[in-house]
């Protein structure tokens, strides 16, 4: 076969070629080449092609074969339709038939657009030719990404594959419906994670639990192989599938597109966009989780932290924790030698920079979770037994809150714009006397220096303070959402990451009134979700770890829903 070398018919579609129509098809470009080829005396024809590749894209698997035939001395003549059926990049194309053919003694002809390296006059046109294919790859690759992204702002998948967790509603259809058979695996996910499970301690349990992974599940489903599937390892998972699943919006009902583009219509090597160029388009399938359970994942991995090697879980409290004074988390502290019991929350402040930066507001993490537990059985007690009295105490109690942040925000705001004023009218003076002589060239550009960096900060500065202005008056407490959650948890027993983050956003520790006391008062504040803080620091009294407690608004509140 070597000494007789092979007359190679070629042929390729790209999606966009596809579009326009049956005659660029392969099976018609085959019957092309083949007529021409039988008509024109080319015997020991081979055809070789490559369906839906673009013609910018060289990396073919037919085109790098005819290369390699080509490079062993087994091509005798390259036919192909026409040019852009080689391809739609000007000086790829143009370096293949000017260069290279004739270099390897490869005779190349496009039939449709007279083209046969042996008749030289016919290669005169061919740079022109080369250069209208590539402006129809551009054109049409900028045709393509318009398409994209108006299907994008209506809401439309641009994936062929359904997320794990789905199926398409018929063969047919984009729209996605959730999948009886995974979507159940998703939850879990979810809710593992929310109670501290970290991406790699889920995926040893559903590699435990034998549950098929997501190109296994797929390709059983469908038939369909899928980018690194393993068809030997079929229920193993690993952690980097864990957390894809944890950060795909999609679970939600939303759908997220053009997260990834090529760097051009010539490089196809793929890149992040900036999430300003993404689009996100709401509600556009039936979600698998709640908002709720969303945001209490995005809060633990936000906040979770790696347990010591000794130890099998995580910190409880991680990123709810923190000091009353520094405003920094609490860290729990815990050795191989401690007993359980002896556990104790420090402040990180303390810990890094000593006494003089803050004091430990030490705590032990039994008392904390003893503290916490009672807290939260009495609030959504009352949330469940006094409706109408709750709501409007803690809508009234929110109101004069929220009315004294926003005028604090506001005294903030008004200074730093009085501010700015002062230093754009301290700059346009000091400008003026150093014109005038008045202020040396030195001290000109020390002082302007100074203003300069004091006027960059309050640019910042203010945007910020604005948002969080707008924000609280935006604001208001949702009592009617803690009500709901207080009665779908009617006994609380013990407490877990998932609970926690449900019902609390952070707890604040105070010093304890008497330094190096183990039952001195300290104070312990709960701030709630949806509702805020309902009370006045609980106060530890003298027989720790019990709690005796003072006259606080929460009493108050018990006196007043009796």
């Amino acid at each position: 076969m070597a000494s007789q070398k092979y007359n190679i018919l070629y042929g390729r579609l790209s999606q966009e070629d596809e579009r326009q129509g049956e005659s660029n098809s392969i099976h018609n470009q085959k019957l092309f080449l083949e007529k021409y080829a039988a008509d024109n005396g080319f015997e020991n024809t081979l055809f070789l092609s490559d369906d839906g590749y673009s013609g910018t894209n060289f990396d073919r698997p037919a085109w790098k074969k005819i290369v390699e035939m080509i490079e062993d001395g087994e091509v005798e003549t390259l036919i192909v339709k026409d040019l852009s059926r080689l391809g739609r990049e000007y000086l790829q194309v143009g370096q293949l038939t000017e260069l290279y053919f004739p270099e390897k003694g490869v005779r190349f002809i496009a039939v449709n657009d007279g083209v046969d390296s042996l008749v030289e006059s016919s290669n005169d046109f061919n740079p022109i030719r080369n250069w209208a294919n590539e402006l129809h790859a551009k054109d049409t690759s900028k045709k393509v990404r318009d398409v994209k992204k108006v299907q994008a702002e209506n809401g439309e998948r641009l994936g062929a594959k359904p997320p794990y967790g789905y199926k398409k509603k018929d063969a047919q259809s984009k729209e996605i419906i959730p999948d009886e058979a995974t979507a159940s695996v998703v939850c879990r996910i979810f809710e593992l994670c929310a109670a501290g499970k970290g991406p790699n301690q889920i995926a040893r349990i559903l590699t435990m639990e034998q549950i098929l992974n997501p190109t296994n599940q797929y390709y059983q489903a469908t038939g369909r192989a899928c980018n690194h599937l393993d068809t030997t390892r079929p229920h193993s998972w690993c952690g980097k599938t864990v957390a894809n699943i944890l950060e795909n919006i999609v679970y939600l009902g939303h759908t997220l597109s053009l997260r990834r583009t090529t760097l051009s219509y010539k490089n196809k090597k793929q890149i992040r966009r900036p999430e300003s160029e993404q689009i996100l388009v709401k509600n556009t399938h039936a979600p698998l989780i709640s908002q709720e359970l969303w945001d209490i994942v995005r809060d633990v991995r936000a906040h979770k932290r790696r347990p010591p090697k000794h130890m099998e879980e995580p910190n409880l409290f991680s990123g709810l924790v923190y000091c009353a004074d520094c405003g920094q988390y609490l860290v729990l502290c815990r050795t191989e030698k401690m007993r359980e019991d002896q556990y104790y929350f420090r402040c990180s402040t303390y810990g890094k920079r000593g006494k003089d930066a803050c004091s430990p507001h030490q705590i032990r993490e039994a008392d904390l979770k003893q503290i916490v537990l009672d807290d939260l059985h009495r609030v959504t007690h009352f949330a469940r037994m006094k409706e109408r009295q709750f709501a409007e105490y803690i809508n009234q109690k929110n109101t004069l809150e929220l009315r004294r942040e926003i005028n604090r925000v506001q005294k903030e705001l008004d200074a730093m714009r009085r501010r700015d004023g002062e230093l754009s009218a301290l700059f346009k003076r000091l400008y003026e006397d150093n014109v005038l002589g008045r202020v040396t060239n030195e001290q000109f550009r020390m002082l302007s220096t100074d203003y300069n960096a004091e006027q960059k900060e309050l640019e910042s500065a203010i945007p910020a303070k604005e948002e969080q202005l707008e924000r609280l008056k935006t604001s208001v407490a949702n009592v009617d959402a803690f009500i709901e959650k207080a009665k779908q948890y009617t006994a609380i027993d013990e407490l877990t990451p998932q609970l926690l983050r449900l019902f609390i956003q952070s707890i604040e520790i105070g010093e304890r009134s008497k330094k190096h006391s183990r039952s001195a008062g300290q104070s312990v504040r709960i701030v709630y979700r949806d509702i805020g803080a309902l009370d006045t620091p609980m106060r530890e009294g003298d027989s720790a770890p019990h709690m005796t407690k003072q006259i606080t608004e929460k009493e108050e509140i018990m006196r007043l829903l009796a």
